[in-house]
């Protein structure tokens, strides 16, 4: 849409009667209101008294009226009771210049009359055929045989793909209050509900009898086209029509509807972005986006998030849904708007809208692109920008399957709601305890609260590092979490009996020990003298100071003998020599050296 409508208004808020709304505030230009009063002493005045309430019906109305020194589209909503009070209301919307008849309608409805649902059901192809064979053959009145809420959607759909040259031709209405004034010649308009004709039935009767010739047939159009290849081109163009498609480039030519008629059969156009919310409203034009132009979907969600997420609301196609979803994704990553309407602290949304959105994320998006997604959508200028954002959104981010586990930056603790709920309740509440299955770090939480809590009761200390201990899995903190309970009550504990250490022994060097004592007992056995010289050192003889050799059973060799005899001598025992190794028996008195070996011998 290529600008904003200027709004001008009759009607009764305050008592005062049927009269102009705020002209003195200076918004729309005396031309404005000169032009909406023109058409007001015309057939677009306030609503007939008789008519007790237009209730359901839209009443509205597209003309094509002078405006200072040039000419314009103006939407005119009329209505009466509900909001627009009792004595009624008529509300006049001037398009910018440049807008056509397509682009006017779309822009009264959405900011004249307000957003409304399209018709349950389509409206019958018959009923388009008759709108463009009406103004094929140039009829004065054209009547659409239908209530005004389906005429509302006929109206939308034939602009879409008619000639902008022709649309100025005509005044296009829902439903005629009146007849119309002199100064309209030619009229499309939809038929009095049954309602109406009971409140006004002489009113009803008169605007009846403006539409009193019927519509055109289809023998009459064949006739006037009288060619075979026309006439498909007619039935292209109903088509187009009902699948709810704008041709933009081929309207707002300088072309009739009798050339768009013989274009449309030889080259047909494919299918714009432009044209995707009009075919999102036409259950043929739904069917072709879902089989044929899911990527035009979602490059139209992208570009128009607002409409889309409108649209969204009330969408049941699954297919649509998630393109359409796609794209909004697309559009809030590059954009510091909230254009999903995420719950933010500021805003936190609708729960409808807000479950509604959660179904279509989890629905269009994996576990890893929603954590990504979520991700972007936290940093900075971002909607999750801050803390108090996240704590926000911190609800709707479980209903997507997120944990802290996956994300900790989007689960961030609230460290100062702790504080609160133990210094005023004294123990864990269930709000506390909520945060605290959030902390990822327990030691540095108790570091940093610690000195802003009142002195806990030991077993809510108690239970409070208990709380935190199964949130970590390392055994060094969780020691450390025992060492900081004394911070939580005040109180030191009680010194406990030292428990002797248990001496470790070191498996390495208990090995070395035993190789080096291994060692040194082989070097001992190496180095050790032979067995004789083990024995004879082990005797005991003769003192020095003159004891008697056989005192004792044992003696020192004497001093004079040879080496060679002392390895060879026994020790005598009972005075009596035992034999030598040489086999030789030693005789004579002890000490005489009788009988021993003579160095040399055998």
């Amino acid at each position: 849409m290529s600008g904003r409508m200027e709004i001008v208004e009759w009607a009764d808020v305050s008592g005062t009667g049927f009269s102009p709304q705020g002209r003195s505030s200076g918004g729309a230009s005396p031309a404005h209101w000169a032009a909406a009063e023109a058409m007001l002493h015309e057939d677009l005045g306030q609503p007939p008294e008789g008519i007790r309430r237009t209730g359901e019906h839209p009443i509205w109305t597209l003309r094509r009226v002078p405006l200072g020194d040039r000419r314009t589209w103006c939407f005119v909503v009329q209505g009466r009771r509900g909001p627009f009070g009792v004595a009624g209301t008529s509300r006049f919307g001037f398009a910018p210049p440049g807008m056509d008849a397509y682009e006017s309608w779309e822009t009264g409805m959405a900011e004249v009359a307000g957003p409304h649902e399209p018709p349950a059901e389509d409206p019958p192809t018959g009923l388009l055929s008759v709108v463009l064979g009406g103004v094929l053959l140039r009829r004065p009145v054209i009547p659409i045989g239908t209530s005004p809420a389906d005429t509302a959607w006929v109206i939308q759909r034939i602009l879409g793909v008619l000639p902008e040259r022709d649309a100025r031709l005509f005044s296009w209405s829902t439903c005629l209050l009146q007849p119309p004034g002199p100064a309209t010649s030619r009229v499309v308009s939809g038929r009095w509900p049954a309602e109406f004709n009971g409140w006004e039935p002489e009113l009803g009767r008169a605007v009846e009898q403006v539409f009193a010739a019927g519509p055109v047939t289809k023998g009459q159009v064949a006739r006037f086209l009288d060619d075979r290849a026309a006439e498909a081109g007619f039935d292209d163009l109903v088509d187009v029509a009902a699948h709810g498609r704008c041709l933009p480039q081929r309207r707002r030519g300088d072309v009739s509807l009798h050339e768009l008629i013989l274009q449309s059969r030889y080259s047909p156009q494919p299918v714009r972005q432009e044209e995707v919310p009009g075919m999102l409203h036409a259950r043929q034009g739904r069917i072709a986006l879902r089989d044929n132009h899911r990527s035009l979907v979602r490059e139209w969600a992208r570009d128009n998030p607002a409409a889309a997420v409108r649209h969204l609301r009330a969408e049941s196609d699954p297919v649509l849904s998630r393109e359409l979803t796609l794209g909004l994704v697309q559009a809030q990553d590059g954009s510091p708007e909230n254009l999903l309407g995420l719950p933010t602290a500021g805003k936190p949304g609708s729960a409808d809208w807000l479950r509604r959105l959660a179904e279509l994320l989890t629905d269009a998006c994996d576990r890893d692109d929603l954590l990504r997604h979520a991700e972007r959508w936290r940093e900075r200028e971002r909607p999750w920008a801050s803390y108090p954002d996240l704590f926000a959104a911190r609800g709707w981010l479980k209903s997507l399957g997120l944990t802290v586990d996956d994300a900790p930056g989007l689960f961030p603790v609230r460290k100062d709601l702790i504080i609160e709920e133990l210094n005023r309740h004294h123990r864990i509440t269930s709000a506390a305890l909520e945060e605290l299955h959030l902390v990822r770090r327990p030691v540095e939480l108790i570091e940093e609260i610690a000195p802003e809590l009142r002195a806990l009761p030991p077993q809510e200390a108690e239970a409070l590092i208990e709380a935190l201990s199964k949130r970590t899995t390392d055994r060094r903190s969780a020691r450390r979490l025992q060492g900081l309970k004394t911070r939580l009550t005040g109180v030191p504990e009680p010194a406990r009996p030292a428990t002797p250490k248990r001496r470790r022994y070191n498996p390495l060097a208990l090995i070395l020990v035993g190789a080096a004592t291994l060692v040194a007992v082989l070097v001992l056995l190496i180095l050790a003298p032979s067995t004789g010289d083990r024995s004879e050192l082990g005797r005991t003889g003769p003192s020095e100071t003159g004891g008697h050799p056989d005192q004792g059973p044992y003696r020192l060799p004497a001093i004079d003998e040879h080496p060679e005899q002392r390895r060879y001598r026994l020790p005598a025992i009972d005075g009596h020599s035992e034999p030598g190794r040489s086999g030789q028996r030693r005789h004579g008195p002890p000490g005489t050296g009788a009988g021993r070996p003579m160095p040399g011998q055998s």
